[in-house]
């Protein structure tokens, strides 16, 4: 908007939509009658002020009159009244006296004479004091005798100013009423001028605003008036106010296409909502059926861990029966090959136990609740490591573990996946000159890393993926202990702690197991 009016001119507004009766273009507290009143007081105070000021000037004046003719008196009459005095011409005196009175504003003289030793003395007075608001002069009388001057006596005049204020109320009175009515008529004509100037075309754009719909194409306004020759403050605001309808209107139509865009996308979101919910429920009901499902398998499991656990042993234990009868009784008729066959059979039978045994420990690490707790592993992998030695005193092996490795999870779980770990390290460095396994941590992207790294014969990294397969043993494993279950226990612990495992190594340069818990979480 830059001020600038576009139509000032129209003949009428008959298309502004009105609704009831105009208001008043004249309001009793309106911008004109308000304008009015301040002329009036402004005005009034004005009056009152240049009145006061010319009743005092025309009082001055009158004081001044009156003193000028008291002067008069002073210098012309008293040589004569003095000259009647001498000689006692007391009806001289009095006409002089009343000829004096005549003057304007005169009320009273008095004559007093002041030497006559012999006889009372002389007093002639004419008219009346007034005892308040008077001006009173006392002038000495003198008489020159031989060229000697004397006081023969003294004259009292004495002016009143109620003339004075008679003529300055009516001077004061005329001053006023022509004053008071020389402001109504301006005031009135000030009136009219804002009315038509200003205040009858702030109604009409108070009434367009008042009824502007921005549902529906608005007229431009326009004032009732002829047009100036150039634009004026109302001409601005006309402007002003039909650039900003034209704003509003295309912010509603804007606010309209954003709220339809937002019912949309409302919809939208409440069809998502709906399909969330309903995959949710979904979810639910699959997640439902594969806890029903896994714990039927782990029931299985664990019917079956329970069969392989009693089934299966009865057998081996009536085989290991009957090889050890045929030792005790037929022994001595046996040949070379007979003995080593049986002992053949008492050595798959035993391995037999040793895979039932490794197969229950795999059962028991993925199955059952876990009893989250917190763990010292350091302390843990110390209880381990001084089993080993006791276990194999012939093979002493240098173990380093790192203080304060704590962790939280299941005690019992964790001590078998540390168990497995070390004694997989144990195993494999058989043989070094100088055996070692170190238990400790490390940072690796932001995450803490648990490792058990030996410096036994290692493995190929081609084999890694088989490592932790069940009943799965590597190439440079043949001819040691154990079935291949070790390590299968191990990845599965640290998958039920929320981790990962994964090996390292080459072959006769050692390996490094490592290991996480509960990545993705807080470990607290």
């Amino acid at each position: 908007m830059d001020g600038t009016p576009r139509e000032t001119k129209a003949p009428e507004l008959d298309h502004l939509p009105l609704a009831g009766p105009e208001p008043r273009p004249i309001r009793r507290r309106g911008l004109a009658m308000r304008l009015l009143g301040l002329v009036l007081v402004f005005s009034l105070t004005l009056a009152l002020v240049s009145t006061s000021a010319l009743v005092y000037r025309d009082y001055q004046r009158e004081l001044r009159t009156i003193e000028d003719r008291l002067q008069e008196i002073e210098s012309s009459r008293l040589n004569s009244l003095a000259g009647s005095l001498w000689h006692m011409d007391t009806a001289q005196i009095r006409l002089e006296l009343e000829g004096i009175l005549k003057l304007p504003d005169m009320q009273a003289l008095e004559v007093r004479e002041v030497f006559n030793a012999n006889s009372k003395p002389v007093v002639i007075a004419v008219g009346t004091r007034a005892g308040r608001d008077e001006l009173a002069r006392v002038y000495p009388i003198i008489y020159g005798d031989r060229g000697q001057p004397r006081v023969v006596g003294h004259l009292y005049v004495e002016a009143t100013l109620e003339g004075v204020y008679g003529r300055l109320k009516e001077t004061a009175m005329v001053t006023l009423v022509s004053q008071v009515g020389s402001i109504l008529l301006m005031s009135l004509f000030i009136l009219y001028v804002v009315w038509r100037l200003v205040t009858r075309h702030l109604v009409t754009i108070a009434t367009y605003l008042r009824h502007y719909d921005v549902h529906a194409p608005a007229p431009t306004l326009r004032l009732i008036r002829r047009a100036p020759r150039e634009p004026d403050e109302l001409d601005d605001m006309v402007a002003a106010f039909n650039s900003l309808c034209v704003g509003l209107e295309a912010a509603y139509q804007d606010l309209t296409r954003t709220n339809l865009a937002l019912e949309r996308d409302i919809e939208d979101r409440k069809a998502a909502e709906a399909q969330v919910v309903r995959l949710n429920r979904e979810l639910e009901t699959r997640v439902r059926q594969r806890t029903a499902e896994l714990e039927g398998a782990n029931m299985e499991l664990s019917t079956f861990s329970y069969s392989v656990s009693h089934d299966l042993r009865a057998p081996l234990r009536r085989i290991e029966g009957f090889v050890s009868i045929l030792f005790e009784e037929y022994g001595v008729v046996l040949d070379a090959r007979g003995k080593h066959c049986l002992e053949r059979i008492r050595s798959g039978t035993r391995d037999m136990a040793g895979m039932i045994d490794s197969f229950l420990k795999l059962s028991r690490a993925t199955t059952g609740e876990l009893q989250v707790e917190p763990i010292d592993l350091s302390s843990v992998a110390g209880e381990i490591v001084a089993e080993l030695a006791e276990h194999h005193p012939d093979h002493p092996v240098s173990v380093d573990i790192q203080p304060g490795l704590e962790v939280k999870g299941d005690r019992r779980l964790m001590s078998a996946a540390i168990a497995n770990l070390f004694e997989n390290s144990w195993k494999f460095t058989r043989g070094r000159p100088d055996p070692k396994v170190t238990f400790g941590t490390c940072e690796k992207d932001g995450r803490q890393v648990f490792f058990v790294t030996d410096n036994g014969s290692g493995f190929d990294m081609a084999f890694v993926d088989r490592l932790f397969a069940p009943f799965n043993r590597l190439p440079n494993a043949e001819g040691m202990e154990g079935v291949g279950i070790g390590l299968a226990t191990v990845h599965r612990v640290i998958v039920r702690h929320g981790g990962k495992v994964w090996a390292e190594g080459s072959p006769g340069q050692g390996a490094t197991f490592y290991f996480t818990c509960w990545e993705g979480m807080r470990n607290d």
